[in-house]
């Protein structure tokens, strides 16, 4: 029931994003476009929410393409954002990823079993600023190259993946931010302290279904990157989407 009550609250998240403290990295989903022909082109227009230390809703867009029977490339876009002057919230954020990345794929419909690995990198920028002081702010900017293998079950109208993506987390920007002492709050340095360089495993799963040349897919990931202090939320590690998803290939094109 708790895991259902929590899935729900993704789902309904607010187009925007809230927290107690300055928010310092979001889980932002991932692009598995199961390709499976040369010339192959899979495009998808997304809602995404993510949940943690504040909920967050926003749009992705993602995008691939098969450049050889076996090799393929992929990039995603995904930006959050949103704003309230509730007195409950003490600050706002918003927050753009772009990734670009490259692999190989296989397997085959037929048998029901596709498969692909992506290594690839991404790169984020999140901006808090506070909603009791408008002179208080604080932004982070990151780097984070991945290896995203999938294996998955595939039929003409049903795919359903499996995706335990591996990423290492480095942030490019940390200094960027000025505001008062709070003991209620984080101290930035202690975050970065801990998790300036560090590993994180981000597994996922999707579920896709309709005709051949859109489906409808709904995705949920989570992110391992762990909170530095108990009780003090600067991490949204939860991830769901659902998107229209749009592949131009042989295989879907009319019959003549």
């Amino acid at each position: 029931m708790k895991a259902s009550l929590r899935f729900l609250s993704l789902v309904l998240a607010a187009a925007s994003f809230y927290a107690c403290g300055p928010v310092l990295y979001s889980n932002v989903g991932q692009n598995v476009p199961l390709l499976q022909e040369k010339g192959e082109f899979s495009g998808q227009v997304s809602y995404s929410a993510s949940s943690g230390a504040w909920s967050a809703s926003g749009i992705g867009f993602q995008g691939a393409y098969a450049v050889s029977e076996k090799v393929g490339i992929i990039s995603s876009f995904s930006s959050l954002w949103g704003s309230d002057d509730s007195p409950d919230y003490e600050w706002e954020g918003d927050g753009t990823y772009f990734e670009l990345g490259a692999g190989l794929f296989g397997g085959k419909q037929e048998n029901k079993f596709l498969y692909e690995g992506f290594v690839g990198i991404g790169s984020g920028s999140i901006r808090n600023t506070s909603l009791v002081n408008r002179s208080e702010f604080m932004n982070v900017k990151y780097l984070k190259p991945f290896l995203q293998p999938s294996i998955a079950f595939s039929t003409k109208y049903f795919e359903l993946a499996v995706t335990p993506r591996i990423a290492y987390l480095t942030y490019t920007s940390q200094d960027d931010f000025n505001f008062g002492p709070n003991p209620e709050q984080l101290n930035p340095q202690e975050y970065f302290d801990e998790n300036h360089n560090t590993v994180v495993f981000e597994p996922g799963i999707m579920i896709r279904g309709g005709f051949p040349g859109a489906k409808l897919e709904l995705q949920y990931n989570h992110s391992s990157l762990k909170e530095p202090l108990e009780g003090n939320s600067v991490i949204n590690d939860d991830y769901f989407s659902i998107g229209l998803r749009f592949i131009i290939a042989g295989r879907t094109a009319p019959k003549e």
